[in-house]
């Protein structure tokens, strides 16, 4: 069965950054953490401001795992700097979804905010504090399109 044919899974996406640089990221233009550290001279993790972020939106990746298995619901981690990628598929999520045009640019400009959790093109939090919020959000939000279809 083809995927349009079947039914649909709920597709949330955790933004949050990779802590490398992705300027120029082809093959030989990224810097992980390691390569950064050995050319800069301060002895400072270029990319630390970003561990945070990392550490709490794995903590809501593993925690949906926990509550949805594979089937129900599609997880993808996006940096917020793939813009190539996340804008078109927030815009798509949020038309299919139902969303105004206007809405629908509403919900990509909010999709690049830091640990932001969206749900089928609709932002459901941002700068999560911690999984129990993440979960919750995105629980309400399937509970709320299950009761109006």
């Amino acid at each position: 069965m083809s995927r349009t044919a079947q039914a649909r899974r709920p597709r949330v996406l955790l933004v949050r950054q990779w802590d490398q640089q992705v300027g120029g990221s082809g093959c030989c233009g990224r810097f992980s953490s390691v390569a950064a550290e050995s050319v800069c001279s301060t002895g400072e993790d270029p990319y630390a401001h970003a561990r945070v972020d990392m550490q709490v939106m794995g903590a809501v990746y593993r925690a949906l795992r926990e509550r949805y298995a594979e089937d129900e619901i599609e997880v993808s981690v996006v940096d917020p700097r793939n813009t190539a990628w996340l804008l078109p598929a927030v815009w798509r999520d949020a038309r299919r979804r139902g969303m105004s045009r206007r809405d629908a640019l509403r919900q990509v400009h909010r999709a690049t905010s830091p640990c932001a959790v969206v749900c089928d093109g609709l932002v459901l939090a941002t700068d999560v504090a911690g999984p129990q919020e993440a979960v919750a959000a995105v629980e309400a939000d399937l509970v709320a399109r299950t009761l109006a279809s």
